[in-house]
């Protein structure tokens, strides 16, 4: 059982966190809450840094020493709280009601934060010597806007170094209370499609001679994709990387029914194909496109006969393994050409995030499947891939590591929306997984550290140093 002064430790850290509007979209408070950052990490033992980045800070946290280097990534920043209107209370003020905390930031991603510093502290109480790993923790101040520094930072900071593993800044806990481990992350490619046909709106009448911009735009995004969801650019599937069969494996048994996902989300067409059978696998392994929003032309009440001078649409991809959004952006942008639309100006909002997938038979994976399970009693899903997008490919790429996401953002956390909430005893239990994720962490250092030791007392050649 978790001794009652570390939930009522862990629950002050987060209500002074909570406290910190730390809004990375308007540039706000990211100082005072990358210090508080920085004074909790250096309150636990760790050597503390603060860098600027673009926006705002990157606090760093090192400790310890051994064959294995394990890097925590969290984010100290958060996204808008608008509207206020449908707050049930003060975004900024962490408020319990009926089991829950609620606060802007409760869930992404304060309260992972200190669910798995909390969990280090007891590790510590309970292993106070030397510690025989390596840990950075790396709390980044720009994740709600992309992480625009992270790639450069990462560069600068830690030149030439490899991490073994990446936890990542989250992970899941379903509707049924089973945790998801989750072993990759789709890349994004946000864009924007412009047309301007005339210098100004004409009356509608000129649409006998005259073209639409409202209706180039419609064509040039209606040729992008079909009714089942199946890009139409040519060469976009050409570098995929196919699945292990062990993760085709565990996509064939949805943790959850379809009709759940139907009810949760309240969606009513469902793409041509789609069924029971196959809707996991999609959201674990397939591309997909969307359409963010039309501008332009006249939208309010009643009629106005115009022919727009122009207009506009948003679109983003999510992209798999080994997709590179640039590139997408180039297949793009020669799709448009070749059907027409050389008029048409393509920007891009976000090329950056790159697509991640780690090996499901990943020994951390493995224990954290084994420690999960023992706390919450509850079988864990090893999901593939998440849907979703984060910007994790810097950490495989530059340093090595395999990403892994583990944590507490449950189904109904209204992330990024009114009434973001955790639930208290998830936060609990994630306390006690993280300090025997920690513990196990020890454990496979001190078995490396062991098998190293005797390959050097008995090296390959026979030969005794």
């Amino acid at each position: 059982m978790l001794p009652n002064e570390h939930v009522v430790r862990a629950r002050e850290d987060l209500r002074r966190l909570v406290g910190i509007p730390s809004v990375s979209a308007r540039g706000e408070f990211l100082s005072e809450c990358a210090e508080a950052a920085r004074d909790l990490l250096g309150g636990a033992g760790f050597r503390t840094e603060i860098h600027p980045g673009d926006i705002g800070h990157f606090v760093v946290g090192e400790i310890g020493e051994g064959p294995l280097t394990v890097m925590v990534y969290n984010h100290y920043d958060v996204q808008p709280e608008d509207p206020v209107s449908l707050w049930h209370s003060p975004p900024f003020e962490m408020t319990e009601r009926d089991g829950r905390w609620y606060g802007r930031g409760v869930a992404d991603d304060k309260g992972e934060f200190i669910s798995r510093l909390e969990g280090w502290r007891l590790f510590r109480e309970r292993h106070p010597g030397p510690l025989p790993f390596r840990v950075i923790w790396l709390v980044d101040g720009e994740e709600e806007i992309g992480s625009p520094s992270l790639e450069a930072f990462l560069k600068t900071r830690f030149p030439g170094e490899k991490v073994d593993v990446c936890w990542w800044e989250s992970g899941e806990i379903d509707s049924s209370g089973r945790p998801v481990v989750l072993c990759g992350f789709k890349g994004v490619m946000a864009v924007e499609l412009r047309c301007r046909t005339a210098k100004a709106d004409l009356h509608s009448s000129l649409g006998a001679v005259f073209d639409n911009p409202l209706w180039r735009l419609s064509a040039a995004t209606a040729s992008l994709r079909d009714r089942s969801g199946r890009i139409l650019i040519d060469g976009f599937y050409d570098a995929i990387r196919q699945p292990t069969q062990e993760d085709r494996d565990l996509v064939t048994k949805p943790p959850f029914p379809f009709g759940s996902l139907v009810e949760a989300t309240g969606g009513q067409q469902v793409l041509d194909g789609i069924d029971e059978a196959n809707f996991y696998r999609a959201m674990n392994f397939e591309p997909c496109m969307n359409v963010n929003g039309f501008a332009g032309g006249y939208a309010g009440e009643g009629a106005k006969t115009v022919l727009p001078a122009e207009g506009s649409v948003k679109i983003d991809f999510r992209l798999v393994p080994d997709q590179d959004p640039q590139h997408v952006v180039s297949l793009l942008r020669a799709h448009l050409d070749r059907h027409g639309f050389e008029d048409i100006e393509l920007i891009v909002h976000d090329a950056n995030v790159k697509p991640v997938r780690s090996s499901t038979d990943h020994w951390f994976i493995q224990d954290a499947k084994e420690i999960l399970e023992k706390h919450f009693e509850r079988p864990v899903i090893v999901q593939p891939s998440s849907p979703a997008s984060g910007t994790a490919h810097p950490f495989v790429e530059q340093l090595g590591a395999s990403i892994v996401g583990i944590g507490i953002t449950h189904h109904g956390a209204m992330l990024h929306s009114p009434n973001e909430n955790i639930i208290i005893e998830q936060f609990e239990t994630m306390i006690e997984c993280s300090a025997a994720l920690f513990d196990r962490f020890a454990e496979r250092a001190a078995a490396l550290r062991t098998k190293t030791n005797l390959e050097s007392a008995y090296p390959a050649d026979g030969v005794t140093p």
